[in-house]
């Protein structure tokens, strides 16, 4: 091969690398990939049981209820946030904490039984709140391997009709074959 075909080879395999349609831009009109990670790291919606435990230390860190719902909210992104930080609001206007409780999401329930048997019986929030939020970690762990469990059961039979035809036609067969051309060969 020429020289000079393998030059025009690479640089038409470099132009259409640079405008393939493939929906990628090339390098030079990408996003950098720390922009990218950092607007990811910011849609970040915490799991529930992270927000039960920050309240939780905050509150065992000597801080009232209604001070610590509001740092967690300030520090909580996303609608888990804005919804917790509805709730300190609610209880700094002086609703009682069934009352500030009541216009959050169905999610919140856990902190809001916990928090008001706290109240009624009079005992630390903290302790109630982190048993809250270790609970909802079992509940999710028990819905995860029940799915698993589903999962294992319904793979069972695709791959069972797609490895067991190319079991037998890649062991079996090649072995009957064999055997049946030894068997049946006439002796000269």
């Amino acid at each position: 091969m020429s020289p000079w075909v393998a030059f025009v080879a690479a640089v038409l395999c470099a132009c259409a690398v640079v405008v393939w349609p493939g929906g990628t831009a090339p390098w030079y009109l990408r996003r950098s990939t720390s922009n990218r990670l950092s607007n990811a790291i910011d849609r970040h919606e915490p799991d529930l049981t992270e927000v039960f435990d920050h309240v939780a230390l905050a509150l065992r860190g000597g801080a009232g209820l209604q001070p610590a719902l509001r740092q967690v909210a300030a520090a909580t992104p996303g609608d888990a946030g804005m919804e917790l930080a509805a709730v300190a609001a609610a209880m700094a206007w002086g609703l009682d904490d069934e009352a500030a409780w009541a216009n959050a999401p169905p999610r919140w329930q856990p902190a809001q039984r916990a928090l008001v048997l706290a109240a009624r019986g009079g005992v630390a929030p903290s302790e109630l709140l982190s048993t809250a939020a270790l609970d909802m970690r079992r509940d999710a762990l028990a819905r995860v391997e029940h799915e698993t469990a589903r999962l294992s059961v319904r793979l069972v039979l695709p791959l069972g009709l797609a490895f067991l035809p190319a079991f037998i036609l890649t062991t079996v067969v090649p072995v009957v074959v064999s055997l049946a051309g030894s068997v049946l060969e006439v002796p000269q």
